[in-house]
């Protein structure tokens, strides 16, 4: 298992507190990582459903929200909602709000296709095809100019319809492969995470 570091922005309407809908910038594609990587455009499944797991990847709960992954332009999204209507979504709902930039996120997710090569200048694998199992808050994370980037009220729900299908946890800190999770497909057989380092809370 690997993990990137990430920046990032999280931003609340003032009428958050009705609805757990959010948007987070998980990822930004053709740059670098620190670990030498580099995510294509096209790795993510546009629309794929995802889960919102509890606290540091915990397996042992159940998940606290669901979101659908998007790539818009040079970033993978997750459109997502937190379960105000359950104790552990509303609990991660009020957590990730009250820790503002102290907070940070992480994904989990299976390499289904990848290759070396190079890039300005650079050896690197080239992420080209990426299966995610699940997004979480958590204590410490790693990427590039990542993060989430606003917590929707109920009204901007209804207009986009992000509330329906949006979707994004593991036992003792990070997530690790084989916890529940199918054997990786990449070239170094591992489940790889990412995480997003800061988040700058912001509100609106």
């Amino acid at each position: 298992m690997a993990q990137k570091t990430y920046t990032g922005q999280i931003k609340f309407r003032k009428d958050a507190d009705e609805t757990g809908e959010f948007r987070a910038e998980f990822a930004t594609l053709n740059v670098i990582d620190h670990d030498g990587d580099v995510t294509v455009p096209g790795a993510f499944h546009d629309g794929q459903e995802t889960l919102i797991e509890a606290w540091n990847h915990n397996y042992g709960q159940l998940p606290v929200g669901k979101g659908v992954i998007h790539e818009v332009e040079d970033k993978a999204i997750v459109d997502g909602r937190f379960f105000l209507d359950t104790q552990g979504g509303l609990e991660h709902y009020k957590t990730v709000k009250a820790l503002g930039e102290m907070q940070e996120w992480s994904y989990t997710f299976d390499i289904e296709d990848s290759g070396y090569g190079e890039f300005d200048g650079e050896d690197v694998l080239f992420l080209r095809r990426l299966d995610v199992w699940g997004v979480a808050p958590v204590q410490r994370g790693a990427g590039i100019d990542t993060g989430t980037t606003d917590i929707k009220a109920a009204k901007d729900a209804e207009d986009s319809g992000a509330g329906d299908g949006a979707g994004d946890g593991a036992g003792d800190g990070e997530g690790e492969a084989g916890d529940g999770k199918p054997s990786g497909r990449s070239p170094r057989d591992v489940q790889v995470q990412i995480d997003i380092l800061k988040v700058e809370l912001e509100e609106v």
